[in-house]
């Protein structure tokens, strides 16, 4: 129910905000989807994401990371480590401050089509 719920939340939000954003190539997500989650996510405590009012200082800005060739200063800024970045990045890099948050496969594939539209 609760998903459900979150889903639909998200859609009236981005039909009601006028926005739409176009995936990259390789990207399957949806980037309007994906950019409701990083705030229902908390990902604004931590990075200054798209200009938005949070200001997180612990980990990098992300306003540009689509056109970053690197996440984490050594892996390939490609659709599926990026993915693979959001869900589970302590399996990537041990011991990086970014916390492995749960989020589930649709939410990371969405969460990176978002990312990867910030350039």
């Amino acid at each position: 129910m609760r998903r459900g719920c979150l889903a639909a939340m998200l859609t009236i939000g981005l039909i009601a905000a006028g926005c739409r954003h176009e995936a990259p190539v390789g990207y399957a997500g949806d980037p309007d989807r994906g950019r409701a989650l990083v705030g229902a996510y908390g990902c604004p405590s931590c990075h200054v994401i798209g200009g938005g009012v949070a200001r997180g200082m612990v980990g990098p800005p992300l306003d540009d990371v689509g056109a970053r060739s690197y996440i984490a200063g050594r892996f390939p800024n490609v659709p599926g480590v990026m993915q693979q970045w959001i869900r589970t990045p302590r399996e990537l890099k041990p011991g990086t401050a970014m916390p492995d948050l749960g989020v589930s496969v649709r939410d990371a594939d969405d969460i990176a089509a978002y990312l990867a539209t910030l350039r």
